[in-house]
């Protein structure tokens, strides 16, 4: 019974992570579509949709998905690192399957190797925020 209930539990988390996640994602392609649309260069664009992006992702994880008790300020030191080695793993994940490095067929379409890229980087995520960033003990 209580590997049922265990389970049930690491089942509503990873769903309310990838809501949290997904909700996120939106705000960063919002973010980018309209600064786009208001002629701001698109890396610049991208670049700060991915910020407020990462800030709505930290209260939705911090509150909805993980529900800890973490106080903001360890949770936010253990965030940013974890944030930048996500971002660094998309890009280099990215990079070598779409890009010059490997450039593997399967990947040719960019679509293809971030949906791959982002499912990586999305166990990793996972793995990090509830290890290291809104850990309790």
């Amino acid at each position: 019974m209580a590997v049922t209930s265990s389970l049930l539990n690491l089942v509503k988390l990873v769903l309310r992570f990838l809501v949290s996640g997904g909700i996120a994602t939106v705000v960063h392609w919002a973010t980018l579509w309209g600064l786009v649309s208001l002629q701001i260069n698109a890396v610049i664009a991208s670049s700060i949709g991915a910020l407020v992006g990462a800030v709505v992702n930290y209260f939705l994880q911090y509150f909805f998905a993980f529900k800890t008790k973490r106080g903001h300020k360890k949770a936010v030191l253990a965030y940013i690192p974890s944030v930048t080695v996500s971002w660094l793993l998309n890009l280099g994940l990215f990079y070598s399957l779409y890009g010059t490095l490997f450039s593997v067929p399967m990947f040719a379409d960019p679509l293809l190797a971030q949906v791959a890229t982002t499912g990586v980087v999305m166990v990793v995520n996972f793995l990090l925020y509830k290890k290291v960033v809104f850990r309790e003990k």
